[in-house]
């Protein structure tokens, strides 16, 4: 085995140990102590932390962080990751260290040139674009804790109304540049999906302190996403102009259920969960006359009484 291939078996060595001696490195590479002392020595000089206990019982570790071996990019893959990275950096918040901006510094910096060239004319052309929101979203890494390592958090949260909650996090997703929490609340006995900026206040619990609640598919966020609760849905039916079909087809949750005409106007027939009622009737309200909810005949009339509402505000 080369120095170079040493070194590189080395550095994936230490990363996996706590500890380590000179000697049970130097044994498993197959070379002597001093070849192994001076390689750490070399490790060192390029930039890993390794911090050295002398006396009985002593040896290395590696400091702070771990520190990837060198990996070989193609040319496609190592301009996908920089773009992908450049992503993130619209986001005011994110649930771990942001080191967006130093990662992609590093992964630019040792390019080769003709790649360098390649990124900075890619940036000018394409744009992965999320919304930057200057929402404060202090507990965002209070709520990945709590799902990560499973336990119960009473939260203050801000909606229609300010309450208290003991929810026990499942995991958090992102879209449209928001950050939203899944979790099971106790207050409802179900599941429920809450805006982390709306989160105003978290207090984490002793899990001893509650009732334990059983969450399944807990590991995994993903089956939760856009997730409806089918024992409680409602039979939604909205007429669409061709205007309103427009603008209905950006948005996620209805594009797939529109039946376009003809003519380019539509209809929306889906079901929906009863407590998006509220968000529903603001939603076309929006749209004014490019829409008419048409079922179920609740809805209807709380657009209605909504609609009443603006006319008397408007006639004062």
């Amino acid at each position: 085995m080369n120095k170079a291939q040493r070194l590189v078996q080395l550095i994936m060595l230490v990363n996996e140990r706590k500890t380590f001696t000179i000697q049970e490195l130097a044994d498993e590479c197959g070379v002597s102590r001093r070849t192994m002392t001076r390689d750490l020595m070399e490790l060192s000089e390029l930039g890993v932390p390794l911090y050295s206990q002398p006396g009985p019982g002593g040896g290395y570790r590696v400091l702070r962080d771990k520190v990837l071996p060198p990996i070989l990019f193609t040319e496609h893959e190592a301009t996908a990751l920089f773009l992908a990275g450049q992503s993130l950096k619209n986001y005011r918040h994110l649930p771990f260290d942001n080191e967006v901006n130093s990662a992609l510094h590093k992964f630019y910096h040792y390019l080769p040139n003709e790649m360098k060239q390649k990124i900075d004319h890619m940036q000018q052309k394409l744009v992965f674009w999320i919304p930057p929101h200057q929402l404060e979203i202090p507990h965002l890494k209070g709520l990945l804790d709590a799902a990560l390592n499973p336990h119960p958090v009473r939260i203050t949260y801000e909606a229609a109304q300010r309450k208290e909650r003991i929810i026990h996090p499942i995991g958090l997703y992102t879209m449209n540049g928001l950050w939203y929490c899944q979790a099971y609340c106790e207050l409802a006995q179900d599941h429920r999906v809450f805006r982390v900026d709306r989160v105003q206040e978290l207090i984490v619990l002793p899990q001893q302190d509650v009732v334990e609640i059983k969450l399944t598919e807990k590991e995994n966020i993903r089956p939760w996403i856009m997730r409806m609760d089918d024992t409680d849905t409602i039979e939604l039916e909205v007429h669409l102009t061709a205007e309103g079909v427009r603008r209905c087809q950006s948005e996620l949750w209805l594009s797939s259920s529109i039946n376009i005409h003809e003519d380019g106007s539509g209809i929306i027939r889906r079901s929906i969960s009863s407590s998006y009622q509220l968000w529903a009737v603001h939603f076309f309200l929006g749209l004014g006359i490019e829409a008419n909810v048409c079922r179920p005949a609740k809805l209807r009339s709380l657009v209605q009484e909504k609609l009443q509402q603006l006319l008397e505000l408007y006639q004062s």
